[in-house]
């Protein structure tokens, strides 16, 4: 179901977008239409509020550094290593494959995409990458969302893996309110984030049924 839900908005997306020639490559740049007016809309509003709260913006921030490569990569191949070391290589193996093919398939589909990052005449931050999903927003899903399944599953408290995942989530709006986003970047985030943390969940699944032998 993620992965239909991700595939519906990526095709209302991509044709609302004039494409572009480049080449034999169609490169698709601006919205139009329906879905352009809700983001601007959303964004414009979010925007305007947030200039009155600076304490947002700097918080919205700490989430643009706590999401980057700079401190995710790290963090994600000491957690493998960790796992690893305490005798949980599945788990280590779904961690390591989400953190690194969740990154690379941010990374293509923002420069087949190619969409616009928003742009204020009084920003908070200026960025000039492809918008198209939130690489945010997908890195809090396969990167501190599935830290917080794992310490659910490992941990004897509850809490640690509740604060990692309502991070993850929150990791998203953050990029609205310090609009560097659209809203529709991050929901698409979300779902192709949910949908490949899913598919690595079933493959790894997958494998440890076929390595375990069954039972005599």
């Amino acid at each position: 179901m993620l992965w239909l839900a991700a595939a519906d908005l990526a095709r209302t997306v991509m044709t609302t977008l004039p494409a572009r020639a480049n080449d034999s490559v169609a490169v698709l740049t601006e919205t139009t239409g329906g879905l352009a007016a809700a983001d601007e809309a959303v964004a414009t509003a979010v925007h305007d509020a947030v200039h009155n709260l600076p304490w947002v913006v700097w918080l919205a921030q700490v989430f643009a550094i706590m999401g980057s490569a700079v401190v995710l990569a790290p963090l994600t191949v000491a957690i493998v290593v960790l796992l690893a070391r305490r005798q949980h290589p599945w788990w280590a193996l779904w961690v390591g494959a989400c953190g690194m093919g969740g990154w690379m398939l941010s990374q293509t589909v923002k420069e087949l995409v190619d969409r616009p990052r928003p742009v204020w005449a009084d920003p908070f931050v200026v960025l000039t990458s492809p918008s198209f999903p939130s690489g945010h927003s997908m890195a809090g899903v396969y990167g501190y969302v599935v830290f917080g399944i794992v310490a659910l599953a490992l941990l004897p408290r509850r809490w640690p893996g509740v604060v990692l995942i309502v991070f993850g989530v929150l990791m998203g709006p953050s990029r609205v309110l310090l609009g560097v986003h659209w809203p529709s970047d991050v929901l698409m985030g979300w779902l192709l984030a949910g949908a490949w943390v899913s598919t690595c969940a079933a493959l790894v699944l997958w494998w440890q049924v076929r390595r375990v032998p069954a039972p005599t």
